[in-house]
C-alpha cells in the first residue's frame, strides 16, 4: 500500500503526517491489515479482525488529529509499532487480534 492509497482509504490520517517517511514504511509494512482495516461503528459490541486492525493501527492518528497526543508522540507510536513488526512478524500479527475476535462485526440492537 503506498502512502497515498493508505491516506485515501483513511481519510482521519491529518494532512500534517502526509509527508512523513515513517508513514511510508507503516504504508508498506503493514499493508495486508490495512486492506481490510475498518472503522468499528460507535453501537459494535463486538469487533471483527478489520476493527481490531483499525484501533491498532489507524486510531493512533485519529487521536494526534484530534490532537489529545502530540505530533511526536504520535509519529514515535507509529514507529514503535513498527519495529514491533520487524522484531517479530508473526508475534506482532497475533498480537493484533484477541481469541475472541467476531467473525464479522457484531452492531447493538437499534443500529443499522
Amino acid at each position: 500500500m503506498t502512502v497515498y492509497d493508505l491516506i485515501k482509504r483513511f481519510r482521519e490520517i491529518p494532512q500534517d503526517l502526509h509527508g512523513e517517511a515513517v508513514l511510508e514504511t507503516f504504508a508498506e509494512t503493514f499493508d495486508p491489515f490495512l486492506k481490510v482495516a475498518n472503522k468499528p461503528s460507535a453501537c459494535s459490541t463486538q469487533y471483527d479482525a478489520g476493527n481490531h486492525y483499525y484501533m491498532k493501527l489507524i486510531a493512533p492518528m485519529g487521536i494526534y488529529g484530534y490532537r489529545l497526543c502530540t505530533r511526536t508522540d504520535c509519529l514515535q507510536q507509529l514507529q514503535a509499532l513498527i519495529d514491533q513488526h520487524d522484531a517479530d512478524p508473526k508475534g506482532f500479527a497475533a498480537s493484533l487480534l484477541p481469541a475472541d475476535a467476531a467473525a464479522r462485526e457484531v452492531k447493538g440492537s437499534g443500529c443499522s
